[in-house]
């Protein structure tokens, strides 16, 4: 069957969309893998003939990556940027760039010597009314967001905007103009923004000192405010407390911002503790996270959650030591949601209060993590309640500031059957004192390790030569540490095994490393973390524990990886590798 020539360059798409254009490579700088530009092979088959080339270069200029790119000279980029559909830099090239059909766009701080002018990220951005994905990085906290510059996105689903002034409702604006299609939105540094300016409050307009703390009626503040500005110099121009009501009302329904589509929301507090009211725009918001939460927001968020989030499935909390009390609330809040999926809590001490809180999401729960602090408050026989009743989980890991169970409580948690059967993976660590850990839970995997690409990305375009230098040394030092820590664990299993034949052990000698299993389980130094116990310790394991750990979720088919203190053990002799902790 002969092809029709119209299909020709189709099929010649589909070959260029399979040639290596994007190659992973070692990074010998960061010690890491790395997506190098390897355009040679695109390049070869461009030469066949002018159908090869014409159909091919669009394929070449897909995605610019301005660091990654950065040998290319400017006037090559400006020539092909019409192509261009992704768009990321943090400099290297300043422009101009002729760029018209953009579906993405990564605008971080401008760090190298050749920078894009604000005007230019602007104008890049109204000339790309297709953009589905936006990133921008302002240049300070002093710079004004301006709604315009996003008027025309009629496409944009996920935003991220950081160091901006939001003041004077710029943000809320930015927001409604885009409320038709926006599914995703992180944000950070956002300067300025006040109660009222996203639900639309009047009283943020007539009293811009107002504080969400006081006790007075917020009307009648607002009332008096507002008469006293208005006596010097129209003494007629007063306002009862009926007119009053009435102009909240009228005012409240023409601001109030909604935001019918938003499924996803990542904030990042910065002083700025109004960010709580994006959860009350948001009536079909799935998933929340929040980083760095303070104290005294937990009550405004709890009652926002309540009220206006009756979809809500993911609620991860991080980097904030919450009270018990403040994550017993939060909890409760998100029942009229139905249930949470996933939770993600940084709480101080873990007692049986939490744990029922916890609990009351137990039919839908599939992925819980649990860091905690005050060794004093931490109820370790409590948390076999949770393995008990909750059947969904999947993912499961707590990170305790307390000491290593003893083998009292492993008998009390082996006593009673397991309802998460159907566990993939269980993290179980003590002693701990740190965060910034990473939370593996297996629905996150891909959007957090895009926020990784994406630090390493910005990382990677700036710094200084003596911050690079150290980067190089201390991962020499941690690759020679691994080294010799693998070296250490076949050299103990090799005593071991010669101590066992020496002695005529029948096989209750337990020989465990990342070559030998035990109970069908493979131990895996250079996976693991430390948290601040010693790597000789790391090698003094409670056998005992671990046998009866291995022993409780024997029958757990599904359950692949395991941590233990602060070694990790899987099913498979060659795990992927995981990222190392900072």
């Amino acid at each position: 069957m002969s092809t029709h020539p119209l299909e020709v360059p189709e099929i010649l798409t589909r070959i260029g969309q399979f040639l290596p254009l994007w190659v992973e490579q070692d990074d010998s700088n960061r010690g890491e893998k790395i997506m190098a530009f390897e355009h040679r092979t695109l390049l070869s088959s461009m030469q066949v003939s002018k159908l090869w080339y014409q159909t091919l270069l669009p394929i070449l200029w897909f995605s610019y990556d301005g660091i990654k790119m950065s040998a290319i000279p400017q006037k090559v980029i400006t020539r092909y940027s019409p192509y261009f559909r992704i768009f990321r830099s943090s400099g290297c090239h300043s422009g101009p760039f002729l760029s018209t059909h953009l579906v993405e766009l990564t605008i971080y701080i401008q760090m190298m010597d050749q920078r894009i002018s604000l005007e230019a990220q602007r104008a890049l951005i109204r000339a790309n009314p297709r953009l589905r994905y936006l990133v921008w990085h302002g240049p300070d906290r002093t710079t004004e967001l301006e709604m315009e510059d996003f008027v025309g996105l009629k496409s944009l689903q996920e935003l991220r905007l950081f160091h901006w002034d939001g003041g004077e409702r710029r943000l809320a604006k930015v927001l409604g103009a885009v409320k038709e299609t926006i599914r995703t939105f992180e944000v950070s540094r956002i300067k300025g923004v006040l109660p009222g300016d996203l639900s639309g409050a009047l009283h943020r307009r007539l009293n811009p000192v107002y504080h969400p703390e006081e006790q007075e009626d917020d009307y009648i503040i607002s009332l008096n405010n507002y008469n006293r500005s208005n006596s010097d110099s129209n003494s007629a121009a007063t306002m009862t407390e009926t007119d009053l009501a009435a102009l909240v009302q009228t005012e409240q329904e023409e601001d109030r911002l909604v935001l019918p589509y938003m499924e996803k929301i990542k904030v990042i507090f910065d002083r700025n503790p109004d960010y709580v009211e994006l959860a009350q725009c948001c009536p079909n918001l799935k998933r929340l996270t929040v980083t760095g939460l303070g104290h005294g927001e937990t009550y405004r968020l709890s009652l926002c959650l309540r009220d206006h989030c009756q979809k809500l499935r993911v609620l991860v909390l991080k980097d904030v030591l919450l009270p018990q009390e403040d994550a017993i609330q939060l909890l409760r809040s998100c029942l009229s949601a139905g249930g949470l999926t996933k939770i993600h809590m940084d709480v101080i001490g873990f007692e049986q209060d939490c744990i029922s809180a916890i609990l009351l999401h137990a039919s839908t729960l599939e992925q819980l993590t649990i860091a905690s602090t005050a060794e004093d408050a931490v109820d370790l026989e409590g948390v076999l309640r949770i393995m008990v009743k909750c059947e969904k989980l999947r993912s499961l890991r707590f990170m305790l500031d307390t000491s290593v169970p003893d083998v009292d409580v492993l008998e009390a948690w082996r006593a009673e059957a397991w309802a998460c059967t159907g566990l993939e993976k269980l993290g179980l660590e003590f002693n701990y004192c740190e965060f910034g850990y990473e939370d593996y839970s297996e629905d996150d995997d891909d959007e957090e390790e895009e926020e990784e690409k994406e630090e390493d990305y910005l990382d990677g375009g700036g710094g200084s030569s003596e911050d690079k230098d150290k980067e190089t040394v201390d991962h020499d030092r941690e690759r020679r540490e691994e080294e010799e820590e693998v070296r250490l664990d076949k050299l103990t299993v090799g005593l071991a095994a010669k101590k066992g034949k020496e002695e005529g052990d029948g096989g209750e000698k337990m020989i465990i490393s990342s070559e030998t299993p035990y109970m069908g389980w493979y131990r895996h130094p250079q996976e693991s973390h430390d948290f601040g116990a010693s790597r000789r310790s790391r090698d003094e394991t409670d056998k005992a524990a671990l046998r009866m750990l291995f022993g409780m979720v024997e029958g757990f088919k599904k359950l692949h990886t395991v941590k233990w203190k602060d070694i990790e053990y899987s099913r498979s002799s060659t795990p992927p590798r995981c990222r190392h902790i900072k």
